[in-house]
């Protein structure tokens, strides 16, 4: 399923058609493999979003328990940076999650090495949630979260 979501961006959801262009994308941004460690959960979100025809970014998040719903990784290509694609991947897993029946979001993010991923966040209206340094990163490990919206109330 795919829904135009801005002027020139799609997102699709249940992406799995495109997998390998992700795996390239998180190899390129991130410069590992491993895109979270599996991908069965249930229930898994997976979207991608498109300029063109082409992979400007992916999102992917799953259940932490029944009421947090967790965005394991996402990434937008350099190319298409500063051009909305990850504000309408993160509305898009909001929407998902809170229409699945969560109420609250949440993610790690690392800011010497990302520091776009906390300026989204607060954006967003995340809140520092904990911090703790990590050694494998030589960073701090930062988890922000938030209320999702009730869908219903629209």
């Amino acid at each position: 399923m795919q829904q135009k979501v801005a002027d020139d961006i799609i997102v699709q959801r249940d992406s799995f058609p495109h997998l390998d262009a992700v795996r390239e994308l998180n190899r390129q941004v991130f410069g590992e493999d491993r895109l979270i460690n599996r991908l069965d959960h249930d229930p898994l979100i997976f979207l991608t979003a498109h300029v063109r025809g082409r992979l400007a970014g992916f999102k992917i998040g799953y259940s932490l328990n029944r009421r947090v719903f967790y965005s394991a990784k996402s990434a937008t290509a350099p190319e298409f940076r500063r051009r909305g694609v990850a504000t309408v991947l993160m509305d898009a897993m909001m929407d998902d999650a809170a229409l699945l029946g969560f109420t609250e979001m949440q993610y790690d993010t690392f800011p010497s090495l990302f520091p776009g991923m906390l300026v989204i966040g607060f954006r967003y209206g995340f809140s520092i949630k904990s911090m703790e340094w990590n050694r494998d990163f030589n960073d701090f490990q930062i988890r922000l979260a938030r209320d999702l919206p009730d869908l219903y109330l629209r």
